[in-house]
């Protein structure tokens, strides 16, 4: 595909082809134009930022109208050792088109034409001598070629060298063919007889301040960087690893890069599900033991390696950094023996475990079974843990275990490649948690593990798979002869934007839509498409309102040899899981802005009466996206979520008392003080990474020959437009697809559905025109080059925050309909940033991204969605006219080749003065509400409270202090004294109206709050705290400052002109 790919968009055809169309419109790109040529691109405004509520990104707009001229130049630069090689040899290439006059028929109609012939120029190799400094010229083709090479002062006797080709030919007579002035597959590579050419990066010997900057110096020491490309990309040949020397470098138009996968790695020990499951503690433990005295021997063969000649040397100045790495080993192997330790002393804990692992033997072998179709019997399969999911489990049993540990101040970030498992390494946690729990007390209610996400589609899909767990923990009580309790195990789906009901009167309005064929646009209760225990589709009839005891929704499944026909342990509507309090609780992050606005939300954090348990695990899925303005909101609110569920109002309970934090992420840098900014914890990266990228014990390289790369392939065209350079790539991916040969269904399958990323929903309305025409249109043309009749069609869809809630089950479903189905699978699927995260469908293994996006972490995240389970193709598409896409586009290989080393820092700054000033007192009435009962339904009653408020504001005001300590800050004074100022104003309004509501009534001022969307409507409103009511967000998405515009009456005394 990527041979084919080359050849659409650079050529040639064959050595002597003869083509039809004109080269300048058949080749987009290695073409080398007029030197005299002043035609430039213009490129377009960059698309506006896309609001934040709609999980789309921005674009870059650095060079928004930038003119580039079409290229006339070619070039790489190397650096070489003299001591090696005193001169590098040049080959240029290039060709040319020349027209032939022809008569072409169709039909009855004969039209004269021309054909073009194309015709390799004999270029000869020329030798560069690196002893004379300055420029060297080489006029070529009688003068229409020119070859310019720079020779650099030597520094360390090694000698930088830029090499470029140019056309010389003037620009031609604007009547006169352009194609016959230009050169095509252009190109040169830069030689030496022997490994000459050395790695330009080997001479840092700095170590940079940064912790995380360091620990990437480290890791990718062994990174080599032979060139640069300008306006290409290089390939590098016959390189010599241990000497960081290579032979060759040549330039190239689609350059492409393998990045291996990564692989579970570690131990011998036999860590499977079953075993685990039903084995006698002895065994348990020694197999647990065998795993981390594997991981020990690990640990101290990597210390020794540094020192030792070899591919794991580490030179003197980073000595350090491996030394804090290996330390950091260290202390998760203490953690890991710690966490088997109390598993062999502690009875209930080994039982919680080994129940813990009976349900998740269930969930992994329903899960697999489901996948595959539910065909025949159900049976239990020989699934295991791998080793960095039953340790990191391990890692955190103490603290699990002991809401006193030391640890459980500490967040743990679990880092691992996406689509390495980290979902299941923290069901386990829960697993274990709400089993020891009842454990301990059969009648212990409430929410035990809160599940936070940032997007509704990433929240959505995992409900489905914890909700697999939870059946499966059903059925495990079940078994257990009330020794796990009366009560059924249960979750509950939490999320804003409108996508569940918030009440049951909603629900039950939409149900009846949904059964005479209506629209729901908002509120939609069908959140789950098939029954997670047996796969069964459900339907609209599946759910019902009951009125046992109260008024309710139920889903049940249809397959009456279901275990769930009964009744599935999910909860979907807002006042459901308010008044069940499922043990786990699914939510998007943003959905915790209701605590200002809703009393009934402390009823998750156990607050229904002094004796009830708050919840003791809050997972934080994809941690890199809580940055920026959300990350910083997040935080603010994080404040008022620690308060809720600490001990604080409790029988025996202490402020001290907090949930357990964990965390995952495949892309993150500088976590440590994203935390600290967040949740105001410790952290600790597992599993900790060793002294090179590809092993940390836990993780390791994946085999190509087994497991297959994600290979990418760059693209750019300075010779036209973006939009076209889609339309081609497209075309030739789609076409390429249809006519692999030999290839069965399974084959073809991975590479037919084309997902086309995009970082804007603006760029993204233009290509879905553009697809559905010009896409089709290619597709005939390459179809007619080849003798068919016709191009293959086009299902076209896409997967935005454009589509509404209730289809987003349904598209995403619709991405798993394969070749091998009866159903016809989707050709192209059109997607903004709202897939980088969650999107798991193994099928999918082609990608084309629309420019380099924002972020690096954004564009791992995105193109790791395709090539899970097959080799996967990843295109990206460079726009020429943006500078930051031609410098990813020159130094492609170099990027690529240590992807995650390019991962920037994230931000959260919850405390800073204008986060304050947004949201500092939806905190205070946040943690007031949740704490207080009798501040659940009037604000009025503050008049009466003065302990618990009292305290609050000090444990605010002593979190940020704690923050600043951490991050060099100081904004706990202005914070304490803003808190005070909201307080003495809610006071205020408290004693002169006791009734104070928090929400008043439609065009009533008389409240503490108003809705801040809402105040923008009013054309007088002034953004202040300083009075009542205060304009209060109702979700985090609403974090970015708006200016409402407006037309103003014209004055009478104004005039026009």
């Amino acid at each position: 595909m990527v041979d084919r790919l080359e050849t659409d968009l650079y050529g040639p055809g064959s050595a002597d082809e003869l083509i039809t169309e004109r080269p300048l419109e058949r080749y987009v790109t290695g073409v080398l134009w007029p030197a005299a040529d002043d035609t430039y691109i213009e490129a377009p405004d960059e698309p506006e930022s896309v609001a934040a509520a709609s999980g789309e990104a921005s674009v870059d707009s650095s060079v928004a109208n930038a003119r580039l001229t079409y290229p006339s130049s070619v070039g790489v630069t190397v650096s070489v050792d003299t001591n090696r090689s005193t001169s590098v040899a040049v080959t240029p290439t290039a060709a040319r088109y020349t027209p032939i006059a022809t008569v072409r028929e169709s039909g009855s109609k004969r039209r004269d034409t021309f054909d073009w012939q194309r015709t390799a120029a004999d270029l000869p190799e020329i030798e560069v001598d690196l002893a004379a400094s300055g420029p060297q010229r080489h006029l070529l083709e009688g003068g229409a070629l020119e070859l310019y090479a720079l020779v650099r002062a030597p520094e360390d006797a090694v000698v930088t060298v830029t090499v470029v080709l140019r056309n010389t030919q003037p620009k031609p007579d604007p009547s006169a063919d352009k194609d016959v002035a230009c050169w095509f597959q252009a190109g040169v590579s830069v030689h030496t007889s022997v490994p000459a050419l050395v790695d330009r990066s080997k001479l840092r010997t700095s170590v940079p301040s940064d912790s995380d900057l360091a620990s990437s110096e480290l890791l990718y020491r062994n990174h080599m960087v032979f060139g640069a490309g300008h306006g290409c990309a290089i390939e590098v040949q016959d390189s010599d690893v241990e000497g960081r020397l290579c032979r060759r470098v040549s330039s190239t138009f689609v350059p492409r890069q393998d990045v291996h996968r990564s692989m579970a790695g570690g131990s011998a020990a036999n860590l499977s599900l079953p075993f685990m499951a039903t084995a006698p503690r002895d065994e348990v433990v020694a197999e647990l033991s065998r795993l981390a005295e594997d991981y020990s021997t690990w640990i101290a063969a990597s210390t020794a390696s540094a020192t030792q000649d070899g591919p794991a040397y580490v030179p003197p100045h980073l000595r350090g950094v491996a030394d804090e790495h290996m330390k950091q080993a260290g202390i998760a192997h203490s953690r890991i023996k710690a966490g088997i330790r109390l598993l062999a002393e502690d009875a209930k804990a080994f039982e919680a475990f080994q129940l813990a692992n009976k349900a998740m033997h269930m969930q992994r072998s329903r899960q697999d079974w489901v996948r595959k179709g539910a065909k025949g019997d159900f049976n239990l399969g020989e699934q295991s843990w791998r080793p960095f999911q039953i340790a990191f489990i391990l890692i955190n049993l103490p603290s699990l275990t002991d809401d006193q540990h030391e640890e459980r101040d500490v967040a743990d970030l679990l880092w691992f490649p996406t689509g390495g498992g980290k979902t299941e390494a923290y069901l386990g946690l829960i697993a274990y948690l709400l089993l020891l729990r009842r454990l301990r007390d059969t009648s212990v209610r409430g929410v035990a593990v809160i599940m936070r996400y940032t997007l509704r589609l990433l929240t959505i899909q995992q409900f489905e798979r914890a909700a697999m767990l939870i059946c499966s923990l059903e059925s495990v009580r079940l078994d257990n002869d009330k020794r796990l309790g009366d009560a059924p195990f249960s979750i509950g789906l939490w999320v804003g934007g409108g996508a569940t009901p918030n009440d049951i009167a909603t629900a039950r309005t939409n149900l009846g839509k949904l059964r005479n064929n209506q629209e729901v646009i908002e509120g939609n209760p069908k959140q789950i498409e098939a029954c997670p225990w047996c796969g069964t589709r459900l339907t609209v009839d599946d759910y019902q309102i009951t009125k046992v005891p109260t008024d309710r929704m139920t889903v049940t499944c249809s397959n009456r040899s279901c275990d769930f026909a009964g009744g599935l342990p999910v909860h979907i509507v807002d006042t459901d899981v308010y008044r069940e309090r499922p043990e786990l609780v699914i939510g998007t992050v943003d959905k915790f802005a209701g605590m200002s606005w809703r009393g009934d939300i402390a009823t998750l954090f156990g607050r229904l009466s002094p004796t009830d348990l708050g919840p003791d695990l809050i997972i934080q899925d994809e941690l890199h996206l809580i940055s920026g303005p959300l990350g910083s909101t997040v935080g603010l609110f994080e404040t008022a979520v620690d308060l809720a569920a600490s001990g604080i109002g409790r029988e025996g309970g202490s402020e001290a008392r907090k949930p357990k934090i964990v965390a995952s992420t495949a892309t993150i840098r500088r976590a440590q003080d994203q935390i600290r900014s967040v949740f105001n914890r410790q952290s600790s990266l597992f599993p900790p990474p060793g002294l090179d990228p590809d092993d940390s014990f836990f993780a390791q390289k994946a085999p190509s020959d087994q497991f297959g790369t994600r290979q990418y392939v760059g693209v750019l065209a300075s010779g036209t437009s973006h939009a076209t350079l889609m339309v081609r790539t497209y075309a030739s991916l789609l076409h390429s697809a249809n006519i692999i040969e030999a290839a069965t269904a399974e084959d073809r399958d991975p590479y037919w559905t084309l997902m086309g990323y995009f970082n804007s929903l603006r760029v993204l309305g233009s290509a879905y025109l553009q697809v559905y025409d010009d896409v089709r249109a290619r597709l005939n043309l390459l179809a007619k080059r080849e003798g068919r009749l016709e191009g293959r069609g086009i299902q076209l869809s896409e997967l935005t925050s454009r589509v509404e809630n209730h289809k987003i089950p349904e598209a995403l479903k619709s991405l798993e309909k394969s070749l091998m189905s009866s159903q016809v699978p989707e050709d192209v699927v059109l997607a903004t940033n709202m897939i980088s995260v969650g999107l798991d469908v193994d099928r999918l293994g082609l990608m084309a991204v629309m420019g380099q996006p924002q972020s690096s972490a954004e564009y791992i995240q995105a193109t790791s969605r395709v090539g899970r389970q097959h080799p996967g193709l990843v295109v990206t598409i460079f726009n020429a006219a943006r500078t930051r896409d031609r410098s990813h586009y020159e130094s492609f290989n170099d990027f690529h080749g240590a992807l995650y080393r390019a991962v920037e820092a994230t931000s959260a700054t919850p405390f800073a003065a204008r986060s304050r000033d947004r949201g500092l007192h939806a905190v205070l009435v946040s943690a007031l509400r949740m704490l207080v009962p009798d501040l659940r339904t009037s604000a009025g009653n503050v008049r009466n409270e003065s302990q618990v408020v009292d305290q609050v504001l000090s444990l605010v005001g002593n979190r940020v202090a704690e923050i600043d300590k951490c991050l060099d800050q100081d904004e706990a004074p202005a914070t304490r004294e803003e808190l005070e100022r909201l307080l003495n104003i809610w006071r205020k309004a408290a004693l002169a109206d006791a009734d104070l509501p928090y929400e008043g009534k439609r065009n009533s001022p008389r409240s503490l709050l108003i809705d801040s969307s809402k105040a923008l409507e009013d054309p007088d409103f002034v953004y202040s705290t300083s009075t009542i009511p205060w304009p209060t967000p109702r979700s985090m998405r609403d974090v970015d400052a708006e200016t409402a515009l407006r037309p103003a009456p014209m004055r009478k005394d104004a005039t026009l002109g």
